[in-house]
């Protein structure tokens, strides 16, 4: 596991916004940690952080929506 940063952290270094970041997390394309000094403060993994930025296979059904 490498460091947890915060959610605001994640989001400029992904360079979205608030709404972009929550749909990634809804999504569960990014695991939330809780601070354990601050409980309202969520947290996300650097590494979880990386794999979210990689690109990802579009599905058979997918290809067929976006031609």
């Amino acid at each position: 596991m490498g460091k947890k940063i915060t959610l605001l952290e994640a989001r400029q270094r992904l360079g979205v916004s608030r709404v972009t970041m929550t749909r990634v997390v809804k999504e569960g394309g990014l695991p939330l940690y809780e601070n354990p000094l601050d409980r309202r403060q969520k947290l996300v993994d650097e590494d979880d952080l990386a794999a979210a930025r990689e690109p990802r296979r579009i599905g058979a059904q997918e290809k067929k929506l976006a031609a």
